[in-house]
Parts: C-alpha cells; sequence; structure tokens
C-alpha cells in the first residue's frame, strides 16, 4: 500500500515537472503600439531605435521602430515603457466610430486654380456628404481636422504621405478618408439662338375653293451666344482604418461637363462607402 502510494506521489511530480515547460511556453511579450495595435510573441532585443521581435509561433523575425511602441508587458509580468505616448492622445475605443477627411489633392490643367482652397472646399463637401448619407455616428468637422494637422507642423501634402494607421491615431479617429479631385479643362463652346417674329400674308388652297388668311405685324430678331467651358472631372475616395488597413476605394468620373458636377460624384460615392445608405449588404 506504502509502495502504491509512494508510485502515485513520483508520478504526480513527474506530470508537474513535465508541464512547466508548456505552461512557460503559453506566456508572452505583448508590444503595444502608439497606434493601439498589440503584438504578441517573444521580444529578441531592444536596441537604440529599433525592437527585434518575433510573433507567437514563427521564427521570423521582425523589427518595430522605437518611435512607434508605446510599452511592452514581458512574460514574466515587467512593464516596460519605451516611447510615451503624446499628451491628448485617444485611445482605441475613444476612436470608435470616428471619421475625419483630408483636405483632397487637387489635380488639374488650369494654371490659376487655387489648388488648396479647392482642396479644402472637397474636404468640407465630402464632409457634408458624410453626415447625411451614411450611418457614422461621429464626424471630425474639417475646422479642427485641419487645426491638428497644423499644430504637428503637417500641410495637407505631408500629411497624405504619413501612414493612415498613424494619421488615424493623430487625428484622435477610427476611419481617415483620403480623396482626389482630378479636373481637365476640355476647351470651351459657344452656343448661339435667336427668334423671329414677322408679319405677312399666306394664302391657302382647298379642293373646293380659295382661301386667303391675313396676318399683320413686322418682322423682328433677336440673337445672343454663349460660352461654356466644358470641365471633365473625376473623383477618387479612400477610407482607412486605425489599422491602417484599406476599407473602401472607388473612383468615379463626373457626369456633366460643368466644374461643380464634382458634387453629385461625391454623394454617389459616399453613398455606396461601407457605412453609406446604398452600400452593399
Amino acid at each position: 500500500m506504502k509502495k502504491s502510494m509512494f508510485f502515485k506521489s513520483v508520478l504526480l511530480v513527474l506530470f508537474m515537472l513535465a508541464s512547466l515547460p508548456n505552461f512557460a511556453q503559453d506566456k508572452v511579450d505583448t508590444v503595444n503600439m502608439l497606434n493601439g495595435e498589440k503584438r504578441e510573441g517573444k521580444v529578441l532585443s531592444i536596441g537604440d531605435s529599433m525592437v527585434k521581435f518575433a510573433y507567437k509561433g514563427e521564427s521570423l523575425e521582425y523589427e518595430f521602430k522605437k518611435s512607434e511602441v508605446n510599452s511592452i508587458k514581458f512574460a514574466s509580468g515587467r512593464t516596460e515603457i519605451i516611447t510615451k505616448a503624446p499628451q491628448g492622445t485617444v485611445s482605441a475605443a475613444d476612436r470608435k466610430g470616428k471619421i475625419a477627411v483630408l483636405p483632397f489633392e487637387y489635380i488639374t490643367n488650369e494654371s490659376n486654380s487655387d489648388v488648396q482652397a479647392m482642396g479644402r472646399q472637397l474636404q468640407s463637401d465630402t464632409y457634408n456628404s458624410l453626415r447625411e448619407n451614411t450611418s457614422l455616428p461621429n464626424f471630425q468637422d474639417p475646422v479642427t481636422t485641419n487645426s491638428l494637422l497644423a499644430e504637428e507642423g503637417l500641410s495637407p501634402e505631408a500629411a497624405r504621405l504619413k501612414r493612415p494607421a498613424d494619421l488615424a491615431t493623430l487625428l484622435g479617429v477610427e476611419y481617415v478618408v483620403y480623396g482626389i479631385a482630378t479636373v481637365t479643362n476640355k476647351g470651351s463652346s459657344t452656343f448661339s439662338s435667336g427668334s423671329t417674329t414677322y408679319n405677312g400674308k399666306e394664302t391657302q388652297k382647298t379642293d373646293r375653293n380659295k382661301e386667303t388668311t391675313k396676318t399683320s405685324g413686322t418682322v423682328y430678331g433677336s440673337g445672343n451666344a454663349a460660352t461654356m467651358v466644358n470641365y471633365n472631372t473625376k473623383i477618387d475616395l479612400k477610407f482607412y482604418d486605425d489599422a491602417g488597413v484599406n476599407r473602401y476605394a472607388q473612383s468615379r468620373e463626373s457626369f456633366g461637363s460643368d466644374i461643380d458636377a464634382y458634387h453629385a460624384t461625391i454623394n454617389y460615392l459616399i453613398k455606396r462607402c461601407p457605412f453609406g445608405s446604398k452600400a452593399k449588404k
């Protein structure tokens, strides 16, 4: 009986010892990025500017910039702050459902066009269309968007070069809309119109008799001409989320030749985005 109990105790100890490596393997290092993402695996080393990392279950090594890493929670339970989050940074939970529109990139063959002003106008029009045609709960006013970019010293051109995930974090939103408007002056057309009223005499013949109908008055003539500039407009929209994933990308040429034909095109594209009133279910 004593021998049986002894062997059972030995087996239990051996089983526990064999299980220890498995418990250790279940523990991983967690790298918390400034954009809210979490990476689980093994931190291999921390250098002056880079963090070497391998994902759980993989042997391939990756490198993260330390400037993009907020903190590391090691498997041992210790947490090390790598880069402090900027003051005022909005958490991923607080960014949920919020969307911002960047000033559009405006491309035209008209040398006298104010591309900056047109970019802001298209930004405002897209913001208004989002409010009217989508189910999103929160919209960042373009004034706020442009102010946040200016505080970071970012021009619209520089902002478009940043990674979408970083830009979403900077603006405190879940989605960022990028837009390009290509407007081409195709030349002008001239139209004329005129009308004439007249007086005179008209003679009509029938089988039985001859009738004469008199009309009176004087001949008047008037005419005018109008010149119309013809434009070819194309709108390109892209939606990115705060993980850097492209959620929607569509482009469409505008109907009509007026310079403001883009209004209807923006509404058409917004209505068919993932949150739009005509989105595919």
